[in-house]
């Protein structure tokens, strides 16, 4: 059920009817899990099924792994989980993909296997929550979590919480079962609720505004990119980077701000990303809960970055998963290589920094931190090509296509009333995400209700005079 949908409007006004009926009983954890079942199900029915397998599947783990009697038996039960959760991602997700890698390089030498695949549905965002029920087991194996969640409804509710269900944010067990285990708040103050209104409004904006704005220029570019010069294919990139960002921190707000309305409380998934002054800084403010989950359980279990040469290869590593993790194809592997390639080039120049006898400070530094936040930007717009195209030929196509060099304007310049409105809700963003940036967002939660009132009705009206409502899925779906 997509955010931007009448479904998901009328399912959200039924729900909080129940809300309202149901909060301070023992019938709400039911009410929601029902709620977020029937959420999840309006894509497929089927989804249902396999959410319900794989939660049975680690509940059970998860008691065997605290009641076991010593470590060994625990750790089998850990990757019990572990085998068995990544079994059927790999499955449904990754399948296909090897088996076309597979008879590609085995043509390649010259021997003919056929072609061979099969018609696999791929559940809605069931890279988010395999990662979620992964960490309930494993922090419990690695003592993070101090007890098991012995009841199936509240455990299955905490898998299934339908706000972030289906494109994060990723939360750990030791932070949502809790809330799940103690209900909602009941002694929510307005502040809190009302924080939340707003985090929805934002998220709307960012969606509907910059996002779905920013998708028409950038589907027209790669639906045809051999149609477009070179100027048109780096106002496209810039706008993708303009619309999976509006798009994903969109979702993510909606949800958080979604459950902050109705007592609980989540992690957040994005802190300004595109004013990163380096790639590893990015990847601190970009899908925040993927990032930290791959370091917590992928990175420093590995070793971390005790030495260099164990920080380039566990770096290297997490990137190349992270791009898998992102998609099933090569290109999602390229945006990954390209990633790790410039962390480690980063720290290349920084070791250089070091060791320089020269120093900027002052009015200088300013400068060069904003030249920074440039570049990078510029890197990570780069690197969204692979990530954005169908194919390898795409982007070859399109990289080629810019070499030319061809920065004419064209006649009658495509989408330009799409062009117009992304420039008018980028600005806003712009100036919004640089005001907390700097600073001057701390005074903002002391500034009386009216007015923060008066702002959330100017995003609205901004919305329904220039907002896109062809109710396109959200990017994230996919993964």
């Amino acid at each position: 059920m997509n955010f931007t949908s009448l479904g998901f409007l009328l399912f959200i006004t039924v729900f909080t009817a129940g809300f309202l009926m149901l909060a301070r009983t023992r019938l709400f954890t039911p009410l929601l899990l029902v709620s977020s079942y029937v959420f999840y199900g309006f894509w497929d029915y089927r989804f249902c099924l396999l959410l319900a397998a794989t939660t049975l599947l680690d509940f059970y783990c998860g008691l065997r792994i605290a009641d076991a009697p010593n470590r060994t038996v625990a750790r089998i039960f850990m990757q019990i989980s572990l085998a068995t959760n990544l079994a059927i991602l790999f499955f449904f997700k990754y399948f296909n993909f090897f088996i076309d890698s597979a008879q590609v390089a085995l043509a390649s030498l010259g021997l003919d296997v056929g072609h061979r695949t099969l018609s696999i549905i791929l559940p809605v965002g069931i890279s988010f929550y395999t990662f979620q029920n992964l960490s309930y087991t494993l922090d419990l194996h690695l003592g993070h979590l101090e007890k098991p969640e012995r009841s199936l409804l509240r455990y299955a509710t905490f898998v299934a919480f339908f706000p972030q269900l289906v494109a994060g944010p990723i939360v750990r067990a030791r932070d949502l079962l809790p809330q799940i285990q103690n209900g909602p708040r009941q002694d929510v103050p307005f502040a809190f609720r009302f924080a939340g209104l707003e985090k929805i409004v934002w998220g709307y904006f960012l969606k509907l505004g910059l996002a779905d704005n920013a998708a028409a220029v950038v589907d027209a570019r790669f639906a045809q990119p051999e149609f477009f010069n070179a100027l048109n294919h780096i106002i496209g990139l810039i706008c993708f980077s303009l619309q999976i960002y509006g798009d994903f921190a969109g979702y993510s707000l909606i949800a958080i701000g979604l459950s902050q309305i109705f007592g609980y409380t989540l992690c957040p998934n994005f802190a300004r990303p595109y004013f990163a002054s380096g790639m590893k800084d990015f990847w601190r403010r970009w899908h925040i809960s993927l990032s930290t989950w791959f370091r917590d359980y992928v990175y420093i279990p590995m070793g971390g970055g005790r030495t260099q040469w164990l920080r380039i290869r566990n770096l290297t590593i997490v990137m190349l998963v992270s791009g898998l993790w992102h998609g099933a194809a090569w290109t999602f592997v390229l945006w990954g290589a390209l990633h790790a390639a410039l962390m480690a080039a980063e720290d290349g120049v920084r070791w250089l920094a070091r060791r320089s006898p020269l120093r900027l400070s002052g009015a200088p530094l300013m400068v060069g931190k904003l030249l920074t936040v440039g570049l990078v930007f510029l890197l990570v717009t780069l690197t969204w090509l692979p990530f954005r195209a169908d194919d390898m030929q795409t982007v070859r196509t399109i990289l080629g296509i810019i070499a030319e060099g061809d920065f004419s304007l064209p006649r009658g310049m495509q989408q330009m009333s799409y062009l117009v409105r992304v420039a008018l809700f980028g600005l806003v963003v712009l100036m919004i995400d640089a005001t907390i940036e700097f600073g001057a967002g701390r005074r903002y939660a002391g500034v009386n209700v009216v007015v923060r009132s008066a702002g959330c009705a100017t995003l609205i009206l901004m919305l329904l005079l220039f907002g896109n409502f062809a109710n396109r899925s959200f990017i994230y779906f996919q993964f």
